[in-house]
This record gives structure tokens, C-alpha cells and sequence, in this order.
């Protein structure tokens, strides 16, 4: 199961990036506002031009986590991430499947059904949570 991580946001246009050891630390006018382990984070979303020091860029790749830059009004400007995750073969066997009509149809019903099976299990929940506060029986007929 894949662990999920935090994505930090640096919204001060005057923040840069830098690396210290296993930690980013983030300065503003060369005082260090922010420190936190690298391994705490999946990603980076920075709004501003400051940047970011090529050493912390590199430890970002080299650990896959991926730092995207954005102008102060929220336009992106670039996007580093480090090797691609995933298995190639998987990926191919993947597209050769969208290609075939009979295959794709297949795996689009096995969508549908747990789509299905995970709403029923969705309003189970709300029966089991709020059964006693509002009237179910309508939510109730739909899971049967």
C-alpha cells in the first residue's frame, strides 16, 4: 500500500528553498522561516520567482518528491520530479487492453459494479450513522 505524504505550499513570493542535512528549510530574506525532514513531504507547490537552491532540487529528484513552481497569481512555470514510478510492462499491457473494444468493455463493467457496490456501501453508512436522526426508508429501498 502506498503511503500518503504531505504536499507543503510556500505562498510567500519571497520564500527560496534550500537544503540543510535531510531537511528543507525555507528562508525569507535569508532568515529561516520553515524547516521540516524531507521525508515527510511527496511534494512542494511554490507561488513566487525566489526559487530554490540547485542541492535542494537535487535531493527533491533524487527522492522523488516533485516541486512545482507557480507565478504569485498562480500560473505555472515549471515542474521537476525525479525517474518515473511504474512497471513498463504493466503500462503496455495497459494500452494494448483501451485498444481492444471487447477487453475495454470488460474492464468498464468491473468499474461500473464497484461503483456501484462502493454507493451502497456509502449509504449503508449513512443509515448506520444517521438512522435514528432522519427518515431512511427511501435510502434504505435504494441499497436492496
Amino acid at each position: 500500500m502506498r503511503k500518503m505524504l504531505n504536499v507543503l505550499y510556500v505562498t510567500n513570493p519571497e520564500a527560496y528553498l534550500a537544503k540543510d542535512g535531510e531537511n528543507l528549510v525555507v528562508r525569507v530574506q535569508e532568515e529561516e522561516v520553515f524547516r521540516t525532514p524531507i521525508h515527510y513531504l511527496e511534494g512542494i507547490v511554490t507561488f513566487g520567482y525566489m526559487g530554490a537552491s540547485p542541492a535542494f532540487m537535487g535531493m527533491c529528484v533524487e527522492k522523488g518528491i516533485t516541486i512545482s513552481f507557480l507565478n504569485p497569481y498562480g500560473r505555472h512555470q515549471a515542474t521537476f520530479h525525479g525517474a518515473p514510478k511504474g512497471n513498463v510492462l504493466l503500462r503496455r499491457q495497459q494500452y494494448r487492453l483501451a485498444d481492444n473494444e471487447i477487453e475495454s468493455a470488460k474492464l468498464a463493467s468491473m468499474f461500473i459494479l464497484g461503483k456501484l457496490a462502493n454507493s451502497r456501501t456509502v449509504l449503508r453508512r449513512y443509515i448506520s450513522d444517521h438512522g435514528s436522526k432522519f427518515q431512511t426508508s427511501e435510502v434504505e429501498q435504494a441499497c436492496n
